[in-house]
């Protein structure tokens, strides 16, 4: 049952997490909406304020914040936080329900690894990994093309070495448009792939070339690209090489088109 109570929880946050300021009104007022399953801590609360949604909130076993969304006339607006164990590990302001402005990620201890900025919905949104071990070097793992909040273009689950992916499709305007491969830790690819996709419908390789001919939109099959080796757009290489910010300084539609994921040497 869903319990409403005053909100002591934003200035608790506010005066233990670095790098967390919370766009949730601290006058809101506080509702349970379920708990965890071993135990009476709460798992997800949303946050009222004259009568309107204001926020939602998800909390670990511990009571530590895992997940905040701000929210205004029913979309996210505000500073979207990520956590871990008390960590703030990523913020994403949002705008009307779009992201907009500028993103940042941080590791476990605390260090800023990465930024990138969306501009009413539209970027190239990036996510970085750092080793825990070795020489705990930070790297780029995702890289992903956003168009008005939409997926709308390739998006890369990158490998350690920066010049090879692990998974790699392709939409237009959310929807699957393009090839989907996925390889093993070999770089062969996996059984099943490619697969083959028209306007997030699943068609035989026969289907898709046919629908290539008249869609410009669809990436067109290249034998060599069944390889994980990748040259990628100039904004990703900025990324990779530690640009944060400078990554997503502009966007241009000639980085949703199929031309930008080429074979590499």
């Amino acid at each position: 049952m869903a319990t409403t109570g005053p909100e002591p929880v934003c200035r608790e946050l506010q005066l233990t997490m670095k790098h967390y300021r919370s766009s949730i009104p601290k006058t809101a007022k506080e509702r349970v909406l379920a708990t965890h399953g071993t135990g009476p801590q709460k798992y997800k609360a949303e946050y009222l304020l004259n009568g309107e949604i204001v926020g939602v909130r998800q909390f670990d076993k511990n009571g530590q914040l895992e997940l905040e969304r701000p929210m205004k006339n029913g979309v996210l607006h505000g500073t979207l936080y990520s956590c871990d164990d008390g960590v703030v590990t990523s913020a994403e302001p949002f705008r009307n329900g779009f992201a907009h402005g500028v993103a940042k990620q941080w590791s476990y201890d605390g260090q800023l690894i990465g930024t990138y900025t969306m501009k009413h919905g539209t970027g190239l949104d990036l996510w970085r990994c750092k080793k825990t071990w070795g020489n705990k070097r930070v790297f780029l793992a995702e890289a992903r093309h956003i168009k008005e909040g939409k997926r709308h273009g390739f998006e890369w689950w990158l490998n350690e070495d920066q010049k090879s992916v692990y998974d790699e499709h392709h939409f237009w305007e959310n929807l699957q448009h393009g090839v989907q491969r996925s390889w093993n830790n070999e770089g062969r690819l996996r059984r099943g792939y490619p697969r083959y996709w028209v306007n997030n419908k699943q068609v035989t390789k026969r289907e898709y070339l046919r629908a290539c001919a008249n869609d410009p939109n669809l990436p067109p099959f290249r034998e060599s690209d069944n390889r994980p080796r990748r040259k990628f757009p100039s904004e990703v290489l900025a990324a990779m090489s530690g640009g944060f910010n400078r990554a997503n300084s502009f966007y241009t539609e000639s980085a949703l088109g199929p031309q930008r994921s080429s074979v590499g040497p």
